[in-house]
C-alpha cells in the first residue's frame, strides 16, 4: 500500500480499515509518512490514535518533526490530536527538551501551559530554569502550572526562586500550587517569614500549614501552635500533623522548649478540639493526635487513647501514651467504662495487665464476666499478668467459655499465677487432670509443667483422647528435663500421627540425650510422611552430622514431602555430601523436588557449580 492509498483508507468511515492502514508506514520513511501519521494521531478512534503514538515514538523523529508535531498542541477543536502529541512527546522525553523549552514562550497561553505540563510529566531536570523562568508568567495558571511541576520534578535548586515567586506574586491560585511546590522539594530549615504570614490568609492557611510540616524547623513552631485553635478543622488537622513532623526532626533544645509549651495546654480548650481531629482512616493525622495526647497529658485524652490502643495499628503508640498518664490517668476511663465498646474495654483490660495497675485488680476481675468474648479473654490475660491469686477461681470457670479463645487465655492465665501461689495451682491442675472432660485434661498439662508435677503429666501422656496425649507431649517438652526425654520415646509408636509427630518435634529439643537418636531413626519407618519429616528435622537439631549420613541413606526411595525437607535441612547444614545429595535430587520429575533443591544450593556456601548443572 502506498502513501496515497494509506491516506485514502485513514479517512475511510470503517475504523478497522485507519487502523490496518498503518501497518504500510514502518517501511517507509519518516519524513514522507509524518503527515499520514500526524493524521491519524486525530483519529476518532483511540485504538488508532494508540497505534499512531506507538509508531511515531519507535520511528525516533527528527528535530523537525519534533517541532511539527509541538504545533498539534495548537489544535483547540480536536482533544484526542492534542491529546495524542502530548502522549507521543512525554514518551519522547528527552529527545524532545530542545523544542520543548523554545516553546515555553509561545504567545498562546494555552499551549504554553500545556507545554510546561509535558515537561513535568517527562521529569527530566533540564527543564526546572524553563519552569523557573515561567514562574514569573503573566498568566497565572501558566505560573501555576510551573510551580507544580517544579514539585513534581523535585529539584532543590528551585526552592529560593519559589519562595521569591510566592512572596512577590499575590494570586491565591499560584501561592496555592507554589506552597505545595515548596512542601515537596525544600529541604528543612526555616521559611522566610513573609511565608509564615500567610497563614493569616484564611484561604492560603492550610497550605501554609502543610508547607511548614514538610521543610520548616522550629521556628514555625509558634505559629502551628496557634493554629490548634483555627476554627477550621481542616487547618487544626493541617497544624497537628505539621507540628508533630516539626517535633519529630528537632534538637533536644527545641524539643523541650516545645514540651513545656504543649503540655501547658492541660485542661485548655484546645485539647478537645485537637482530640476530636480522631480519624483512624487518616494515619498521620491519628498518630499526630496520639503523640499530641502524650504532649499535653490531658486526662480527657484518655478515652481517645483506649480507643486507638483496640486499633492494630495504633495499639503500640497509643498504650504507650497511656502509659504516660500512670495509674492515676485512668480513674475517669474506670469509673466510666460503662461507656466504652467491647474492644475499647478490652483495650483497657489488656492496658492495666502490661502496666502492672494492680489498683485496677477489682475491674480487671470483674470484667471476667463480661458479656464480650473479647474483653473476657483481654481480662484472663491481665489477671495472669497482675497475679490476681483471687481470681483463680473465676479463670477456672473460663475453662468452660464456650469461646475458644477465650478457655485460651484462662490456661495461660492460670499458669502464670503458678508464680503466685503454685499449691493453690496444683490443686486446680490435679483437678483438671482427672476430670472426665476432655477439655479440662487438656488444660491440665501445661498447668501441671507450671508446677513441675511430672507423674501426672506422664499419666496424661496415656489418656485415652489423642488430644491429650499430644497436649501431654508439649508440656513434658516445655519442662526440658532430659529423664522425661526417655518416657517420651514410647510414644514415637502412639496410635494417633499427631501424637507422633509432637512427640518427634518435642525430642529434637533434648541436645543431652544421645539415646534418643536410634528411636528416631527407627521412627522414620513411620507409615505417615508428616511424621517422617518431623523426625529428620529432630535428628537434625540433635546431631547435624548424623542427619546427612540417614538423609543419604534414605533420599532414593523417600517420598517427595519427605525428600523436600531432607533437601530444607541439607541446605542449612551444608557440606560436600550434603551438595552431592542435593546436585542429585535436580533430576527429580518431581518439580516440588527440583525447586526445593534449587533454593538449597542457594543456600549453600559459593562453590564452582558444574556447567549446566542448574
Amino acid at each position: 500500500m502506498n502513501l496515497q492509498q494509506v491516506h485514502t483508507a485513514l479517512v475511510s468511515d470503517d475504523e478497522e480499515t485507519r487502523r490496518s492502514a498503518l501497518d504500510s508506514l514502518p517501511g517507509i520513511p519518516l519524513a514522507e509518512s509524518r503527515d499520514c501519521l500526524f493524521l491519524a494521531l486525530g483519529d476518532p478512534s483511540w485504538r488508532v490514535r494508540k497505534e499512531a503514538v506507538e509508531l511515531l515514538v519507535r520511528s525516533a523523529p527528527d528535530r523537525d518533526t519534533l517541532e511539527a508535531l509541538l504545533q498539534l498542541l495548537r489544535s483547540e477543536d480536536n482533544a484526542g490530536l492534542r491529546n495524542s502529541a502530548a502522549e507521543a512527546v512525554i514518551r519522547l522525553g528527552g529527545a524532545a527538551a530542545e523544542p520543548l523549552i523554545a516553546m515555553v514562550s509561545d504567545a498562546d497561553a494555552d499551549v504554553r501551559k500545556l507545554i510546561i505540563d509535558v515537561m513535568g510529566a517527562i521529569g527530566d531536570r533540564v527543564f526546572v530554569p524553563a519552569l523557573v523562568k515561567a514562574l514569573d508568567d503573566a498568566e497565572v495558571n501558566v505560573a501555576s502550572a510551573a510551580a507544580e511541576q517544579l514539585g513534581v520534578i523535585g529539584d532543590d535548586s528551585a526552592v529560593q526562586e519559589l519562595s521569591r515567586a510566592i512572596i512577590d506574586r499575590t494570586e491565591v491560585l499560584f501561592r496555592f500550587s507554589a506552597l505545595g511546590a515548596l512542601g515537596l522539594i525544600a529541604k528543612p530549615a526555616a521559611l522566610p517569614d513573609k511565608i509564615k504570614m500567610l497563614a493569616n490568609d484564611d484561604i492560603l492557611r492550610k497550605a501554609v500549614f502543610d508547607c511548614i510540616g514538610n521543610v520548616s524547623d522550629e521556628s514555625s513552631f509558634q505559629i502551628l501552635f496557634d493554629g490548634l485553635s483555627c476554627r477550621q478543622r481542616s487547618c487544626r488537622s493541617a497544624a497537628v500533623k505539621a507540628l508533630y513532623k516539626v517535633y519529630s526532626r528537632s534538637g533536644p533544645d527545641a524539643v523541650s522548649i516545645m514540651n513545656s509549651r504543649l503540655r501547658a495546654l492541660e485542661r485548655s480548650d484546645v485539647v478537645p478540639a485537637v482530640l476530636e481531629l480522631f480519624s483512624p482512616a487518616d494515619t498521620l493525622l491519628s498518630t499526630a493526635v496520639i503523640w499530641f495526647c502524650t504532649m499535653t497529658r490531658d486526662e480527657r485524652c484518655v478515652p481517645i487513647l483506649v480507643s486507638a490502643s483496640s486499633d492494630e495499628f495504633y495499639a503500640e503508640s497509643a498504650l504507650a501514651a497511656l502509659k504516660e498518664f500512670g495509674q492515676e490517668g485512668l480513674a475517669y476511663s474506670i469509673s466510666h467504662h460503662e461507656v466504652f465498646d467491647d474492644s475499647e474495654r478490652s483495650a483497657l483490660c489488656t492496658l492495666i495487665g502490661e502496666s502492672g495497675y494492680s489498683r485496677y485488680s477489682a475491674f480487671v476481675h470483674d470484667s471476667l464476666s463480661d458479656a464480650s468474648a473479647a474483653v473476657r479473654r483481654a481480662a484472663a490475660g491481665a489477671v495472669g499478668k497482675l497475679g490476681i491469686i483471687s481470681s483463680l477461681s473465676a479463670l477456672e470457670n473460663l475453662l468452660d467459655d464456650p469461646v475458644h479463645d477465650v478457655c485460651t487465655a484462662a490456661v495461660f492465665g492460670l499458669r502464670a499465677l503458678a508464680v503466685c501461689d503454685r499449691s493453690a495451682l496444683q490443686q486446680v491442675a490435679e483437678r483438671l487432670s482427672e476430670s472426665p472432660l476432655l477439655h479440662h485434661r487438656r488444660a491440665a498439662a501445661p498447668l501441671l509443667a507450671a508446677t513441675g508435677n511430672c507423674t501426672r503429666l506422664l499419666v496424661l501422656l496415656k489418656d485415652d483422647q489423642a488430644r491429650v496425649r499430644k497436649a501431654a507431649v508439649s508440656a513434658i517438652g516445655s519442662l526440658q528435663e532430659d529423664p522425661l526425654c526417655l518416657q517420651l520415646v514410647s510414644a514415637l509408636t502412639d496410635e494417633d500421627p499427631d501424637v507422633r509427630r509432637g512427640v518427634a518435634e518435642v525430642l529434637g529439643n533434648f541436645q543431652k540425650c544421645p539415646e534418643v537418636l536410634n528411636s528416631l531413626e527407627q521412627a522414620l519407618r513411620d507409615e505417615d510422611v508428616w511424621v517422617q519429616c518431623a523426625v529428620i528435622r529432630a535428628i537434625s537439631r540433635i546431631d547435624p552430622e548424623r542427619a546427612v549420613v540417614v538423609i543419604r541413606d534414605i533420599h532414593h526411595q523417600a517420598h517427595e514431602m519427605l525428600l523436600i525437607s531432607c533437601l530444607h535441612i541439607l541446605g542449612t547444614i551444608g557440606g560436600s555430601d550434603a551438595r552431592s545429595i542435593i546436585m542429585s535430587a535436580l533430576d527429580s520429575p518431581n518439580t516440588d523436588v527440583v525447586r526445593q533443591a534449587r533454593i538449597s544450593l542457594d543456600q549453600l556456601s559459593p562453590h564452582t557449580m558444574p556447567s549446566g548443572s542448574v
